[in-house]
């Protein structure tokens, strides 16, 4: 069941929160603004519920600045170096919205500050947005489009369609910060990635083309392991990105695992699935201490987000999954967060 609520105005366009409910305890809070997930609440082990991503209570105080909580990105996830990028022969730059080195997940108004169109059908949300043709710096016209569900055995799906009339570049992924206890620092929950390889990055974050074996390393989580437990190891990665902030190249091909969280005190587990070929483990480093939702405290480490998507920086490496899409062919990819307990 989906309800469908009015809270105000933007850009001249009405803002609506939807409100999933389903039969096993789960319930989900998403607003046009953005396309973003605002709550995900899930049962633990007692049948307790809690909200387990970071966030706000309305639609209007996502309009300020925030670190992309819960938001759809676009036109592209993750980085681009210099903001500089080819098309066809045709060179295009976007001012950087990151120390001035990086466009960083679209640029100041990219996806996440746009007012998307909603559409409620039977247990489906249908998001849609039109980007047009120089929008940000950005060729071409994009149509994108997202469903939206929450099953009943507890499933988030988020599928994702696109359609340009020209040559461009596209990735999109959703930011969604995840604490399966609802509160306090992430330490503790253990985390399994089923990647055995990442993008390293340079001093701005941007990969450095080589594709390189975890194992050895911090981020090697082939096997479970507690999220503190390595997360201020010396290895240089680490000290570059203040703790996980990478991209790692899932194993296979097609729609699998990508990864499975476990908050031992609640018992929530959560697993996410994908047919994407990489996700940015994100463990909230620079997250600024503030009063999210129902009062909680938030700051650094307190979350974890899970970014699936092409690889950052791929329009400069040809040796990664290409991120063009073509006039006349359909974006699609498909993001799943299923969610379980012991």
């Amino acid at each position: 069941m989906i309800e469908t609520q009015k809270t105000g105005i933007k850009d001249g366009k009405d803002i609506f929160v939807y409100t999933f409910s389903n039969e096993s305890g789960g319930r989900m809070k998403v607003t046009n603004y953005g396309g973003t997930i605002m709550s995900i609440e899930m049962p633990d082990t007692g049948g307790n519920p809690a909200d387990v991503v970071l966030g706000f209570e309305t639609p209007e105080e996502y309009f300020g600045d925030h670190p992309f909580f819960g938001a759809t990105v676009g036109r592209y996830a993750n980085r681009i170096a210099d903001g500089r990028f080819t098309v066809g022969g045709k060179d295009y730059s976007i001012p950087c919205n990151e120390n001035g080195a990086n466009l960083l997940h679209g640029g100041d108004n990219g996806f996440n500050r746009k007012v998307w169109d909603g559409a409620v059908g039977e247990n489906k949300l249908t998001l849609t947005y039109r980007s047009p043709d120089g929008e940000e710096g950005f060729p071409a016209a994009v149509d994108v489009r997202i469903e939206m569900t929450l099953t009943d055995d507890n499933v988030v799906r988020l599928e994702y369609f696109a359609e340009s009339d020209a040559d461009t570049i596209l990735s999109l992924t959703n930011h969604s910060y995840f604490n399966l206890r609802g509160q306090g620092e992430v330490g503790d929950h253990v985390l399994t990635i089923d990647a055995g390889e990442y993008t390293p990055v340079d001093e701005n974050l941007i990969p450095t083309g080589e594709i390189a074996e975890v194992a050895g390393t911090p981020l090697d989580f082939t096997h479970p392991h507690l999220i503190g437990e390595r997360i201020e190891d010396p290895f240089p990665q680490m000290k570059l990105c203040g703790g996980y902030d990478h991209n790692f190249v899932l194993w296979g091909e097609g729609f699998r695992r990508a990864a499975r969280v476990e908050d031992p005190q609640s018992g929530r587990i959560m697993e996410v699935y994908t047919d994407k070929p990489g996700m940015q483990l994100y463990t909230a480093n620079f997250v600024p201490e503030m009063e999210g939702k129902h009062g909680v405290e938030y700051g650094p480490r307190t979350a974890y987000c899970f970014e699936t998507q092409l690889f950052p920086d791929s329009v400069h490496h040809d040796e990664f999954p290409s991120c063009i899409l073509q006039k006349g062919k359909t974006y699609h990819d498909v993001t799943e967060y299923r969610f379980l307990t012991k």
